[in-house]
């Protein structure tokens, strides 16, 4: 080791627990700041999914309720005006005319229900998706506690894993060797080989290492399906949490040279 590889060495190990709390802060500040904009994309998204589909039903009730009303007015006024000029030679036929009215606002009434219904559907998919959403933001908050609060390097991987796994049909972690990169563990369906390298990845796959000082530690790869996006944030936080840990264990060391 030269005099400026130890150099620097000393310097890192002064800087490590300032660079430790600086990130910890950084840390502390991203999640608060994801769980008040979830909060609020959540309520806004709820209040306004709520009030289109009451206003939605009123409307539409509204609507047909009048149509009919006017319908059957007209109808009745026409045949009280038939009644009137023709006698009562023609009260079979108008017993006949009154049942073919309620026949046609009891479809009409019916089109109604199968509309609303239909809307209602509608709907509770936009309900089903504000869901997914929030719940998708909920594991991108959750994400960033569990890895830093792991007591392990082992421990922050396995969280990883499991918390990843929402996104992906298969997933699999890969460490740094001496030969490479090698199949740490893996969930899911797909077939993830013992060793592997950017080069050597399957095209359609996710690929993805993590990096601490320009020294790549592992790696994430993923079969299809997967949401890219879901997983580059997460594969972000876990590089975030390992570059915080190991400062973390280096500094005792940094306190003793001092």
């Amino acid at each position: 080791m030269d005099v400026k590889t130890q150099a620097l060495d000393r310097v890192l190990e002064a800087l490590s627990p300032a660079l430790a709390a600086e990130l910890d802060r950084v840390v502390q500040e991203t999640r608060e700041a994801m769980q008040q904009e979830f909060q609020a994309r959540l309520d806004a998204a709820h209040s306004e999914i709520e009030r289109a589909v009451e206003q939605s039903r009123e409307d539409t009730r509204r609507e047909v309720t009048a149509e009919l009303e006017k319908q059957f007015a007209e109808r009745l006024d026409g045949i009280t005006a038939q009644v009137r000029n023709e006698g009562g030679q023609q009260v079979a036929q108008l017993v006949d005319t009154i049942a073919q009215v309620k026949r046609e606002a009891a479809d009409e009434r019916a089109k109604l229900e199968a509309a609303m219904t239909e809307q209602k559907n509608e709907w509770s998919g936009e309900l089903s998706k504000v869901e997914d959403e929030r719940e998708r933001w909920r594991i991108f908050a959750e994400a960033q506690e569990k890895f830093a609060d792991a007591s392990s390097q082992s421990e922050m991987l396995t969280r990883f894993l499991t918390t990843a796994q929402n996104f992906a049909q298969g997933l699999a972690i890969y460490v740094a060797k001496a030969d490479g990169l090698a199949l740490w563990k893996s969930k899911g369906n797909g077939a993830f080989p013992k060793i592997l390298s950017k080069e050597t990845t399957d095209p359609e796959s996710y690929f993805k290492t993590i990096s601490v000082r320009g020294k790549t530690v592992c790696a994430i790869c993923a079969s299809p399906a997967f949401q890219a996006q879901a997983l580059d944030y997460l594969t972000g936080s876990l590089e975030r949490a390992v570059e915080s840990f190991g400062l973390k264990l280096r500094t005792p060391v940094s306190k003793q040279a001092v």
